[in-house]
């Protein structure tokens, strides 16, 4: 029995590239989001019109040798790049709406096409987000955690939260603390974090929770650094949303990041914020968005499916061939917060 359908093959296609272009844009994680080596989620598209289920990133460290200076012979005296890699297993995620038919249509002024790209991209999108940072802050190997009381930076890398204090929270010599534990490694095995580069000059992302971005607002040494040295007029999307940058760490706030309520032996609310540098995480897609029509009771329902093929990863690697990975570009901060829950 034929059933009359809604759109046509075109149309459907239409569509399909739509939902794409608006997923792109309300993914939070767009702004971090780059092809080369240098992003802080390197994005890869390989599997786009071919078969196979997961892509492989190459991760690239920074050159440790000397070099060789004047005449001397380089040949024979090269240094091998970095062979770490990440592979990436993708996975298709799919939803859908559906009208109750074009009557009910006829009595609203909207077009069920038009509402149905709405809430599919947002719930893509934050589909997406929510699995990027359950990735970033899952397991993590190289810990910090916040400390009013003066316990030296070595003191605080086994991010024991059952040391944290109400009062342990965030202060901008904490932020630069990261900084330069993200250059100068503060434990064995762990890679120097490398930087993005943007207008010549190096930055990293902390991600923090909106409790911990309130109480750093409260910070008068924050706050007046931000009046006598705020970025302005930057168009990178690096900057974009950002409530401020610190040492060349660019501070960013999102709900996403994980609270928790357990610490100082379980009476201390805080967050497990997100120092990140180049190549902490990695996300790959296959083709584009889904997007499918089908009709229902005779052509008077409309029902519309979208969805994604992707995969993402925090990128973690083997340091000293024992099989445990460590985190790539990923510090876990820890620290108490204001409870606005409370």
């Amino acid at each position: 029995m034929a059933q009359s359908s809604w759109a046509s093959g075109l149309a459907v296609e239409r569509w399909a590239k739509e939902l794409m272009y608006e997923v792109g844009k309300e993914i939070y994680f767009e702004k971090f989001m780059g092809s080369g080596p240098d992003s802080l989620i390197q994005v890869k598209n390989e599997l786009n019109g071919q078969s196979g289920d997961s892509v492989t990133f190459g991760l690239i460290t920074n050159l440790s040798g000397s070099g060789i200076s004047g005449d001397s012979t380089l040949e024979g005296n090269e240094e091998s790049m970095g062979n770490f890699s990440q592979t990436v297993s993708t996975s298709m995620i799919r939803h859908a709406v559906r009208n109750t038919g074009r009557f009910d249509d006829s009595k609203v002024l909207y077009d069920f096409r038009v509402e149905s790209l709405a809430v599919l991209k947002t719930w893509i999108a934050e589909y997406i987000d929510s699995q990027l940072f359950t990735n970033l802050v899952a397991s993590c190997t190289y810990l910090f955690r916040a400390d009013a009381g003066g316990d030296s930076v070595a003191s605080r890398l086994s991010d024991d939260t059952d040391q944290l204090a109400a009062a342990d929270l965030i202060v901008p010599a904490d932020i630069s603390a990261l900084q330069k534990l993200a250059k100068v490694p503060g434990v064995s095995g762990q890679l120097r974090i490398r930087p993005i580069r943007v207008g010549g000059r190096e930055y990293y992302v902390l991600l923090v929770h909106p409790e911990v971005a309130y109480d750093l607002k409260q910070n008068s040494t924050f706050t007046q650094a931000l009046r006598e040295a705020e970025v302005r007029g930057s168009e990178n999307p690096l900057f974009s949303g950002a409530i401020g940058i610190w040492d060349g760490v660019v501070i960013h706030e999102h709900e996403n990041i994980s609270l928790f309520d357990d610490g100082g032996g379980g009476a201390v609310h805080g967050a497990h914020n997100l120092f990140l540098g180049a190549q902490a995480g990695v996300y790959a897609t296959v083709g584009d968005p889904i997007w499918v029509e089908k009709s229902f009771d005779y052509g008077n329902q409309l029902g519309v499916a979208g969805g994604l093929i992707f995969g993402n990863a925090k990128v973690k690697f083997d340091s000293d061939g024992d099989s445990s990975d460590e985190d790539f570009a990923v510090i876990r901060y820890s620290t108490a917060s204001t409870d606005f829950s409370a």
